[in-house]
């Protein structure tokens, strides 16, 4: 009786492919302030708010905006007022999710005034601090208006507060111009920021072969990288390694590719197998068979096909910033080689997915149907830029 148990288990196993794993419900929402219809205005004058949350393992349900000086405001996303009391305010928004769940909240500034006369705008301040970077550096805009109006900041700021900072990363020297306006007129006022250009080194990496392979629940291929199932329909993952000594130790990784776009597609892989995921395997110089998991780890680097929208390998390599920091942990480390594992994965919607077409019916009829990239036929690479600190 034992025996039927595990094999129904290792059956299981083959014919659903790889598990989620359980949704952390405690994971907190995330809440935005979209807009703000105006950063000061006239007692009884009307000012709109818009805001918006997400969640990563839930529903949004809630929301609660509040002022410093008046308290609970509304419990809508988006709402108007016309109520609110003479001061400085600043105005809290949060979002809960149906864990019950609350997000930190997100604060903006409102100043409210009593009518006496229309008054001309002045800009005290603006400045940038450094006003000369690098690239890639931070400077930091901080500016302070006086009077009654609309303050904005360009390019790539927007509509701001009176008073206040904001950090900014241009990648060229760019003039940043603030707009202080009213029915009196439009004041500006500019500041300069000077970005001195680094060398960007590119060097590429092709996949070194002896240390690449294949692992399958049962063994280790180590003449070529393949992802999917076989014709015994047998799952298997990929495994990649490069060589990034050539890479010099200070370097500062700024973009990683990783090129498999020329891999060759087997049947079709996609959309049946689910998503390719890419992850961050570092599994030294041997594969084993303690390589193959069933159980997807949280966390990967990229992940194509999502909500079965591809049905073949983009003509583009995958970029993401997972990329360049897991390559800049090695690299500071020390190591040699940076490795990654490529497996398919089947979501919870897998159900939903469509798989009407003559070519996917083999694989639910019993036929033997490999399902497959081979990914060792198409010259994988990683594309490496870099700058080196002066």
């Amino acid at each position: 009786m034992r025996k039927a148990a595990i094999a129904i288990m290792m059956l299981a196993v083959l014919v659903s492919g790889c598990v989620r794993p359980a949704v952390n419900t405690k994971l907190a929402p995330l809440a935005y302030i979209d807009s703000v219809s105006s950063s000061q205005i006239y007692v009884g004058e009307k000012v709109k708010f818009s805001g918006h949350a997400i969640s990563s393992t839930g529903q949004i349900v809630g929301y609660n905006w509040r002022s410093s000086v008046n308290g609970n405001l509304s419990e809508l996303a988006s709402f108007e007022t016309d109520s609110l009391t003479a001061g400085s305010h600043t105005i809290w928004f949060k979002a809960q999710d149906n864990y019950g769940n609350w997000s930190d909240e997100v604060g903006t500034n409102l100043t409210v005034i009593i009518p006496g006369g229309p008054e001309k705008m002045s800009i005290r301040v603006f400045t940038a601090t450094p006003p000369e970077i690098k690239d890639g550096d931070w400077s930091t805009l901080t500016w302070d208006v006086s009077g009654f109006g609309n303050v904005r900041i360009d390019p790539d700021v927007g509509d701001v507060s009176m008073s206040g900072s904001r950090a900014v990363q241009p990648r060229h020297d760019m003039m940043y111009t603030i707009y202080a306006r009213n029915d009196e007129g439009t004041m500006t006022a500019n500041t300069r920021i000077l970005v001195t250009p680094l060398h960007v080194y590119t060097t590429t990496l092709y996949s070194v072969a002896a240390e690449d392979g294949t692992v399958r629940k049962d063994k280790v291929v180590l003449d070529g990288v393949m992802v999917g199932q076989n014709e015994m329909q047998i799952q298997m993952q990929g495994f990649l390694s490069f060589d990034i000594s050539s890479i010099p130790r200070d370097a500062i990784i700024k973009d990683v590719d990783l090129d498999i776009s020329k891999s060759v597609v087997v049947n079709s892989p996609f959309p049946f197998q689910g998503s390719l995921n890419i992850y961050n395997q570092q599994y030294g110089s041997y594969l084993r068979p303690s390589n193959y998991m069933v159980i997807v780890p949280a966390g990967y680097l990229y992940s194509w096909n999502y909500n079965f929208v591809a049905t073949m390998m983009p003509s583009t390599p995958f970029t993401s910033p997972d990329f360049v920091t897991t390559l800049q942990k090695q690299l500071d480390a020390g190591s040699n080689r940076y490795q990654t594992r490529l497996q398919f994965e089947k979501y919870y919607y897998y159900s939903r997915a469509d798989y009407t077409e003559q070519r996917y019916t083999g694989a639910y009829s019993g036929e033997s149907s490999a399902n497959y990239l081979d990914v060792s036929a198409g010259n994988a690479k990683l594309i490496v830029r870099y700058v080196l600190p002066e």
